[in-house]
């Protein structure tokens, strides 16, 4: 028996991705909210605050020794709080609030920074993502909105792009496009090692489970490969190997708007069949 597994992809964009909460002013989301406590964490005491070192590539450290830059977890209560992520420079680049840390559940607004301070990104999860997503321009214009959900033909809707004045731009889009690359060779690139780094589990293999998995993540500003998830997946058994691919990326060149650095969305489906 012959077994096989395809991979391409379905859509990736700057313009996609995880939903924010569109507010008027980027003023209002400065530092981000505590995330709602659950009812079972105010029975334990509160833990001590986390910190993470991160290796130049992405990697975990077990020190500040040669690191990249650092995350610091501030609990709320004991189990949900607020993920700060610093530039190299020790300057905020990220906050995001957690109702549950360890198993990855935000509630609030995650908000990004440029490293001059100014509000660069937003959006906001209840649990599940709710509203649109935003990038901004450093004079707090929106650059990028990205309606949440799906038009009448099913597909997702269509994201708004404006200039720093403010005016709608051009259909045409940004002059100045770039998305992320890996080892400098763009998407072929990315779609061949999320291939090279996925193994049929035996597990299906015994059983004769085939089907598609979709799998999204986000590549960030600074190039780190964040939010991996599993979209639609005909097994749990898939999971694993698919995430596990998408992780090992490791750290991409990140894409570009106008010469800024922006967050993009990928979605991905891989295929698995045995012939």
């Amino acid at each position: 028996m012959r077994y096989a597994y395809l991979l391409a992809f379905a859509a990736m964009c700057p313009l996609l991705g995880h939903s924010a909460l569109a507010q008027n002013s980027p003023a209002a989301v400065a530092t981000s909210p505590a995330a709602a406590t659950s009812p079972a964490a105010t029975t334990s005491p509160t833990p001590p605050e986390r910190i993470f070192h991160y290796s130049v590539k992405g990697r975990l450290l077990k020190s500040a020794d040669g690191a990249d830059h650092r995350e610091e977890f501030v609990y709320h209560d004991s189990i949900g709080g607020t993920l700060r992520v610093y530039y190299p420079s020790g300057k905020l680049r990220r906050t995001t609030s957690y109702l549950h840390f360890e198993l990855g559940i935000k509630y609030g607004l995650e908000a990004g920074f440029y490293e001059t301070g100014e509000i660069k990104s937003r959006r906001a999860f209840q649990v599940q993502q709710v509203g649109p997503f935003e990038q901004f321009y450093r004079n707090g214009k929106v650059r990028i909105r990205v309606p949440l959900g799906n038009g009448p033909d099913g597909n997702p809707l269509p994201a708004e792009l404006f200039l720093p004045d403010g005016k709608p731009a051009p259909a045409a889009g940004f002059v100045n496009e770039k998305m992320p690359l890996l080892n400098g060779v763009g998407n072929q690139a990315i779609i061949a090692a999320v291939q090279r780094r996925t193994r049929y589990p035996v597990e299906a293999l015994r059983n004769q489970l085939t089907g598609t998995v979709l799998v999204g993540f986000i590549v960030d500003d600074a190039g780190f490969i964040r939010d991996a998830h599993i979209e639609l997946t005909p097994s749990p058994v898939f999971n694993a190997t698919v995430l596990d691919a998408v992780r090992a990326l490791g750290r991409l060149t990140p894409g570009e708007v106008d010469g800024d650095t922006v967050e993009v969305s990928f979605m991905v489906p891989i295929t698995f069949s045995i012939q």
